[in-house]
């Protein structure tokens, strides 16, 4: 890192200006998406908060995958993904706004957490609706641990976030390499701060609907949704700009085919995680534990539940096998990376089912699934929005990184297949 690197005899990086067909459908999914939610407190508030946590947590959790990924491959030190990685920067920059619809989300708990709706009474031993179970919960299911956990978690998230793209952003006017080593500590603590606050924020916002059910799995669990999503988002964001030739000679081939792999691996080890806790909570057969597949194979969610494995693992794993599938022939890579996030908006929908609270409590069956998918859809409105406009704010490529010219030299192969086809780069704005 000590010496300067030079990249005068390469093609340099373009500009990247957010289409304006792209940019009218980040604004009308975004509309759409608050007037259902408004709609819909009207209408039925319960349907309409369970949607808006299935868009926050889809939205939050696919930008935890940038900075995630960035702090990898800062502490690992590899090169070859420098020069995209203003890609998983742009992811993360969600975060932010993620701070304030994380804060939002806590004025519906009492229509999403039944443990909320029934308290003090259900932590009350004189009560009728006293759960012994949920009370022993109590120092972790209440509506103060909620609020701090939520809150706590989003802020330090995005602030960790901040100070690794400001150092990466200086970088590139300043070409101190010192910075680059500020962000080796930077990563190493942020990936210390994503275990813990992943775990705290999975737990309260997709597994304590049931406050009997509880998984020591279920952290990991939703980290590999996370991670496989988000690498889909990236590698797909890439692969548009590789058709753009928006970065220039400073990404390929090896850009593309290492992140096929890496959506390959991960799509193996969702497979794992999720069979593995399968298995084990299976196997014990105790009923706190067992109860979460129990009502997923019950009132007719059995059929919606296979779907799951069917295409998140099976139908990923042997279309991605062949090597050229990782490298985007026939456009497969980019079918795969589209089917993966369809998916996990469906996992979230599945994990978000309706239970009904009070005394009645009880499991209800699937119904479609209308109001919650338009109100996810703001989300996902809003998320296209920020992305594509963290990536035309700033420079596209980190010409001054010092591990830049570790990417360059696999960059100059006309093996990919960005477009689909053999030896076709990309480039044409009208194709």
């Amino acid at each position: 890192m000590a010496h300067e690197h030079h990249h005068e005899d390469i093609e340099p990086p373009g500009e990247f200006e957010v289409p304006a067909k792209f940019n009218l459908a980040a604004i009308i999914f975004a509309v759409v998406g608050i007037i259902a939610f408004v709609g819909g407190l009207f209408l039925d508030p319960d349907r309409a908060w369970r949607g808006y946590v299935i868009g926050f947590w889809f939205s939050f959790s696919l930008a935890l995958c940038g900075p995630f990924f960035i702090a990898t491959q800062y502490l690992s030190k590899a090169g070859w993904s420098v020069s995209s990685r203003r890609i998983p920067e742009a992811v993360g920059s969600f975060l932010i706004p993620g701070v304030l619809l994380g804060a939002v989300a806590l004025l519906g708990a009492e229509y999403v957490f039944g443990w909320i709706e029934l308290a003090p009474e259900v932590f009350d031993p004189d009560s009728e609706l006293f759960d012994p179970i949920v009370a022993e919960k109590a120092p972790v299911l209440n509506l103060t641990a909620l609020i701090v956990g939520t809150l706590g978690s989003t802020v330090v998230l995005a602030g960790m976030y901040f100070l690794m793209r400001r150092n990466s952003l200086k970088q590139d006017e300043s070409g101190d390499h010192d910075l680059f080593r500020k962000n080796l500590w930077v990563s190493a603590f942020f990936l210390i701060v994503f275990v813990i606050t992943v775990s705290v924020t999975s737990w309260y916002w997709t597994m304590s609907f049931d406050p009997h059910w509880y998984s020591m799995m279920w952290s990991v669990y939703a980290f590999a949704g996370l991670f496989q999503t988000g690498l889909a988002v990236m590698t797909l964001i890439l692969i548009y700009m590789l058709r753009k030739n928006l970065f220039g000679g400073t990404a390929g081939i090896e850009q593309v085919h290492r992140m096929g792999q890496f959506v390959f691996a991960f799509t193996v080890f969702y497979a794992y995680i999720h069979f593995s806790q399968f298995l084990l909570l299976w196997y014990a057969n105790i009923p706190e534990t067992a109860k979460w597949y129990v009502d997923r194979m019950s009132e007719g969610w059995g059929f919606l539940l296979l779907a799951i494995p069917l295409l998140k693992f099976i139908v990923p794993f042997f279309t991605l096998l062949p090597q050229e599938a990782k490298k985007n022939k026939n456009n497969i890579l980019v079918y795969v990376c589209i089917l993966l996030i369809a998916m996990q908006l469906y996992e979230i929908w599945i994990w978000v089912m309706p239970y009904t609270y009070g005394p009645e409590a009880g499991l209800a069956g699937p119904m479609l699934p209308w109001l919650e998918f338009l109100v996810a859809l703001g989300f996902i409105g809003l998320f296209m929005f920020f992305v594509a406009r963290s990536l035309a704010k700033h420079n596209l490529v980190p010409l001054n990184d010092p591990l830049l010219h570790e990417a360059i030299p696999h960059s100059h192969d006309h093996l990919i297949y960005p477009n689909g086809k053999h030896g076709e780069s990309g480039g044409d704005d009208n194709e």
